[in-house]
């Protein structure tokens, strides 16, 4: 059989062993929680980022450049952030039409050959004292203009407003 000394270094080899696979178990978990710590901060910080991109912020301005759309009328106000390249400028009536696939907010269009009018915005339509009224830059664009294509981009404040107008035989009076 095995003499005394080999069973002695038989017993030890396995310990050593041992203690090494717990060593390593240990490193390996504290490597672990390390990881897990810092991806969970890093998470955080996503989240905190994402976070403060909400609808109202105006944190968003310096991340990401965006083409603003702003609705106002007595009953609601809202503003519909498209995120843009900062040197592209885009159709305003395409944008106007992509919000309206979203339904968001919800938009119906008066389309002729010539013009092009917003009659309606989230159930606020168009009376004969009252419409929707297209503002870029403080300029009131035109329903002809608007149909023939009116390219904004990020440095431009678009504004829509239900406000009093003036119509001749049913379109407002350019």
């Amino acid at each position: 059989m095995h003499s005394k000394d080999q069973i002695q270094k038989w017993i030890r080899g396995p310990v050593r062993i041992r203690n090494f696979n717990v060593m390593f178990a240990r490193i390996l978990l504290v490597f672990s929680l390390f990881v897990i710590c810092i991806s969970s901060s890093y998470c955080q910080n996503f989240a905190n980022l994402a976070s403060g991109l909400d609808a109202d912020s105006d944190e968003m301005d310096e991340r990401v450049p965006e083409i603003r759309i702003h609705f106002l009328c007595d009953e609601f106000k809202e503003t519909k952030r498209i995120p843009s390249s900062l040197y592209e400028k885009q159709d305003l009536l395409n944008l106007l039409a992509e919000l309206s696939k979203k339904e968001d907010p919800q938009l119906r269009f008066i389309s002729t050959n010539t013009t092009e009018e917003i009659m309606e915005v989230n159930g606020q339509r168009n009376t004969w004292k009252e419409g929707w009224v297209i503002y870029v830059n403080e300029e009131k664009i035109s329903t002809k203009a608007l149909k023939k294509g009116i390219r904004v981009g990020v440095e431009d404040q678009i504004q829509i407003r239900f406000e009093a107008v003036e119509r001749v035989f049913g379109r407002p009076k350019d």
